[in-house]
């Protein structure tokens, strides 16, 4: 199925369909890799103030949730009046590497979601596949996903732009009408209402004012899911 036709079969109005094809985000939604990988950026960006302005930990690890992180560092730089080097960006996937190898955990949940879903579901997300097939590895999700990874980084488009949502539901040849995405990030929830998809969103209560507020139905136990859908 081609995109033009995925975009073309929109949801009717009040409908309650069953979907065929389930999109997962990953971090902070399969993994929980927001808060390590975040902390560490901010540790990193903190360290090279010299005027006393740092950027407060709890905000912007929710204000960078689910965003690109060249983006995450322009605005850095400007809000806090600094210029980043080249070696930056590497440095921090370095040791967000290294803190993630120690500290990830998957989701509470999710395994057995996956072990009972009967629908077709991928990953889709913001981060390169290196990354995605990383955190997968690490907490023994990537058999469930292999040849099952839809990343940004390759489309060359990044939420909220909707392709990569829109690329899994025509590689599943699957409308958009008769998918779910379960995201935890306003960007992520974004990209799903701009590609006409429902989408959950999957975080504590106290982010689910948020969630809701972007567009999507909050959850708060991954368990939960197999029945919502």
């Amino acid at each position: 199925m081609c995109l033009s036709a995925v975009i073309g079969e929109l949801p009717e109005q009040g409908a309650t369909r069953l979907p065929k094809l389930v999109i997962f985000d990953c971090d902070g939604v399969l993994v929980q890799s927001e808060e390590i990988t975040l902390s560490v950026l901010i540790s990193l960006l903190n360290a090279h103030v010299h005027d006393g302005k740092t950027l407060e930990s709890a905000y912007f690890i929710e204000h960078f949730r689910g965003r690109r992180i060249a983006e995450c560092l322009r605005e850095a730089e400007q809000l806090l009046n600094i210029g980043l080097s080249r070696e930056f960006e590497e440095d921090f996937r370095a040791q967000a590497l290294a803190a993630l190898t120690l500290e990830l955990k998957a989701t509470d949940g999710i395994l057995e979601v996956l072990e009972q879903l009967t629908i077709p579901y991928c990953v889709a997300s913001s981060a390169p596949r290196k990354k995605i097939e990383h955190c997968l590895q690490l907490v023994g999700l990537l058999p469930y996903f292999e040849g099952r990874i839809f990343s940004c980084y390759e489309l060359g488009r990044w939420e909220p732009d909707p392709l990569v949502f829109l690329t899994a539901c025509a590689t599943y040849n699957v409308a958009v009408a008769d998918a779910r995405v379960i995201e935890d990030s306003v960007t992520g929830i974004q990209a799903a209402r701009a590609a006409n998809i429902k989408v959950l969103g999957f975080g504590p209560v106290h982010r689910h004012a948020k969630l809701a507020e972007a567009g999507a139905l909050p959850f708060a136990d991954m368990r939960e899911l197999l029945t919502i859908i």
